[in-house]
C-alpha cells in the first residue's frame, strides 16, 4: 500500500547561485557530512547537490509534511546502495516519528534541472 507520493523539481542555476553566496554554512544546513563528501568529489558538484536537495524535498511532501517542526533536512540524507541507486536513510528522531518509513526515491538531472519522486510504503 503506498502511503505518500512526492515529487520535486529544481533549476540547477539557481540552486548553484545560492551554493556560491554561502557554500559552508548553506552546505552544512542543507546536506549531511555524507551528502556533502559524496557530491564534492564531482566536477560539476552543483548537479550533485540540486539532485540530492531535489531528492529530500520529494521525500518530505511524500511523508505529507515538509521541513519544519517534525523534520529538518539533516533527518533525511540520500545516499547509494552498492550499485550506485539512490536510497534514503532517516536519523534515528525521524524513523520514531514516521514509523520506521520505507521510502524509493528516483533522481534524475540534465544541464538545466534536477528532478526526484519519492513513495512512500
Amino acid at each position: 500500500m503506498i502511503k505518500g507520493v512526492g515529487t520535486d523539481i529544481i533549476e540547477i542555476g539557481r540552486f548553484k547561485a545560492l551554493m556560491d553566496r554561502h557554500p559552508k554554512r548553506f552546505l552544512q544546513r542543507l546536506f549531511t557530512e555524507k551528502e556533502r563528501n559524496y557530491c564534492s568529489k564531482f566536477k560539476d558538484s552543483e548537479r550533485h547537490f540540486t539532485g540530492r536537495f531535489s531528492a529530500k524535498e520529494a521525500v518530505a511532501k511524500a511523508l505529507g509534511c515538509g521541513f519544519g517542526a517534525s523534520l529538518s533536512y539533516q533527518d533525511i540524507s540520500i545516499e547509494n546502495n552498492e550499485l550506485g541507486k539512490p536510497i534514503v536513510t532517516f536519523s534515528e528522531e525521524a524513523k520514531k516519528r514516521f514509523d520506521q518509513p520505507k521510502i524509493e526515491v528516483s533522481l534524475s538531472h540534465c544541464q538545466e534541472f534536477a528532478t526526484a519522486t519519492a513513495i512512500w510504503f
